[in-house]
């Protein structure tokens, strides 16, 4: 039997981001789609879902994005497309979600199944946690070559950094640092993943080119 409601309750801990824990405005966009989706305005919340939190391997609104289409809310039904979504979500193995996934699948013949598979590899392509987590590095990365043109050397020039949408300024070494601080923790997060467990998580080795390789190969693949 498939998951007739949104599981609310047991998903309220996985809607955390792979390669960002949900800043303020995350949050506050997570609870709006939320409340949209309990009044029934069904196509503004599958937008939010799809295109704002999906995105970022939110796997809760991954989950819902499958949901929704499957039930036709807010949206054309298509349990194909519904299979793609729910398999996505189902990547870090959490049960629900693998259940539902499975079910789903079972459910679909020889063709759908092959549709699914394609879109599945085209969601993990942009959406996976190994994608999500390599955009993020890389974004690091470009950040911290920002600072003298060289990745990760230091700059002993006096910088001062103003954060518009935090209304606050710090200076380049403590913004420098929390940038560097982040991809050393996105790298130990990337060596938890299947095919990853022997990558050097030391920023100052890192050969983002070999990273970028191993990810093809991880999204590539198909359990």
């Amino acid at each position: 039997m498939l998951l007739s409601a949104p599981a609310s309750a047991w998903a309220q801990g996985l809607s955390e981001l792979s390669a960002d824990l949900p800043d303020p405005r995350t949050m506050a966009v997570q609870a709006k789609v939320e409340q949209l989706f309990q009044a029934e305005d069904f196509r503004r919340a599958y937008f939010i879902y799809r295109n704002e939190l999906a995105p970022l391997g939110d796997k809760y609104a991954q989950y819902m994005v499958g949901y929704m289409l499957l039930n036709g809310l807010g949206v054309s039904e298509d349990p194909v497309s519904a299979s793609a979504w729910y398999r996505l979500a189902a990547e870090r193995d959490t049960p629900e979600f693998v259940a539902v996934s499975n079910n789903l699948l079972q459910q679909l013949d020889e063709k759908q199944v092959q549709r699914s598979n394609a879109e599945y590899f085209r969601l993990r392509a942009k959406y996976s946690d190994v994608a999500v987590l390599l955009a993020s590095i890389k974004r690091n990365l470009k950040e911290l070559e920002g600072r003298t043109g060289s990745r990760l050397k230091s700059d002993s020039s006096p910088l001062t950094i103003v954060e518009p949408d935090a209304g606050r300024t710090q200076s380049g070494e403590a913004y420098y640092g929390s940038i560097y601080r982040q991809l050393e923790e996105r790298l130990l997060l990337l060596r938890e993943m299947k095919g990853f467990h022997d990558i050097d998580t030391d920023p100052r080795r890192l050969d983002i080119d070999e990273l970028e390789r191993r990810a093809r190969v991880s999204v590539e693949s198909i359990d």
